[in-house]
């Protein structure tokens, strides 16, 4: 599809201001300007609303000369054009009226005088985004993080397990906290966010892309939607969500899912009951993590009866975390007492783990160890992408002699 094919819209009250919109459109090739409405949208059934309803566009221009008439029109075309992408062009170069706009529904902002070249990135990012919604048949891929017993290692399992996924080609990673009473992936990260799941759970009436990524905080190449900040003893996150837990949780799920290649979540068993058994249908895969020790194991027996029941043994992952050649309970205990295969086993380096956390950066990132390593074969073989190919020559022997020095030290 190329830009000759698209449908447009302008609301815009000044006659300078669609002369100027028709001239750079026309530059542009985009030939199929279909309605123009020279008043802001003021309620659902008026005259420049029906009119644009009526053209249905694929895309809308909105100047935002008086921007609380502005934010009424996007707000409104959002509700009756749901799939329609606005973009909003405004003279105040505001960051409080920019992300009003996109929470408003807009998908772009565009500060004036606009030039032809940042109108076509805008459209060139509408195609890209109508593209992959074509090829895509299902969202993306959804991985649960989860342990039975506290302190097993979860949330640093998500991180690096999320860090590892983004650093394979072609992938866009999130990171979706969805622990309680207190989310600690923020924390692990060093981030203090305004926007937690929360909030977009209590937004699901009218969550996209676009707002949820307006929700969330940025680290180490992780779009990360963090859990709640305050103790909130009460279950689930976004109680106040007026369409009901379930429907905003399942609302936010898709949209995490359609707008991201991959999606880790730190999950919770003490979620509530419908919730947690939402999002384990939901899944790819649950990860379910444990340590070498009794107590951890006779508590993950228990989940995994619940686990296998609510969605399936095959999509189950069983990872070992701090494990060591020394360890009493050994593999075969495990996978005895589990009635399930160990799928990857995560050495024990507490001390590189404690540096990392402190640091706010996954050790992926930065460390060469045998539990990176580790990682980053789990995301491989979860994700089945495999690592971008090494270059080969001198570069490739200085490489693997580095990768032989790691791994004998």
């Amino acid at each position: 599809m190329n830009l000759t094919e698209v449908t447009l819209g302008v609301l815009a009250t000044s006659p300078e201001e669609r002369e100027l919109l028709r001239s750079l459109v026309r530059v542009l090739g985009l030939r199929r300007l279909v309605v123009e409405v020279e008043e802001y949208c003021a309620a659902a059934g008026d005259r420049s609303t029906l009119a644009l309803v009526e053209a249905r566009p694929e895309l809308i221009i909105v100047d935002m000369q008086d921007p609380r008439a502005g934010l009424k029109s996007l707000e409104i075309l959002h509700v009756a054009l749901p799939e329609t992408w606005i973009l909003a062009i405004s003279a105040v170069n505001d960051p409080g009226l920019i992300i009003e706009a996109m929470r408003a529904g807009a998908r772009e902002f565009l500060v004036k005088p606009i030039q032809p070249e940042s109108l076509s990135e805008a459209f060139q990012r509408y195609l890209a985004e109508k593209e992959r919604a074509q090829k895509k048949d299902k969202g993306g891929e959804l991985y649960c993080v989860t342990s039975a017993k506290g302190g097993a290692g979860a949330t640093s399992v998500t991180l690096n397990l999320a860090t590892a996924l983004s650093e394979l080609p072609e992938t866009r990673v999130a990171v979706l906290d969805l622990n309680s009473p207190v989310g600690d992936a923020a924390a692990y990260l060093n981030l203090s966010p305004r926007f937690t799941a929360s909030d977009a759970m209590e937004a699901a009436g009218r969550l996209d892309s676009v707002l949820l990524e307006s929700y969330m905080s940025h680290s180490n190449g992780l779009a990360v939607l963090p859990g709640p900040k305050d103790f909130r003893p009460e279950l689930p996150p976004g109680v106040a969500d007026p369409m009901g837990g379930a429907a905003g949780l399942a609302r936010l799920l898709e949209v995490v899912t359609r707008t991201y290649s991959h999606t880790v979540i730190d999950l919770t068993p003490t979620l509530d009951k419908e919730l947690l058994r939402l999002v384990l249908e939901l899944a790819s895969r649950v990860v379910v993590v444990l340590t070498p020790e009794l107590p951890a194991l006779w508590r993950t027996q228990r989940l995994f009866g619940y686990l296998q029941g609510s969605c399936g043994a095959e999509k189950l992952r069983v990872v070992l975390n701090r494990s060591h050649r020394s360890d009493e309970i050994t593999d075969h205990e495990i996978e005895k007492t589990l009635r399930h295969p160990v799928y990857c086993q995560l050495p024990n380096d507490y001390q590189t783990c404690i540096q990392a956390i402190n640091s706010g950066r996954p050790l992926v990132t930065s460390n060469h160890s045998e539990l990176a390593r580790s990682y980053k074969d789990l995301a491989r073989r979860l994700s089945g992408i495999a690592p971008p190919e090494r270059r080969g020559g001198l570069l490739r022997l200085f490489s693997s002699g580095a990768r032989r020095h790691d791994a004998g030290s």
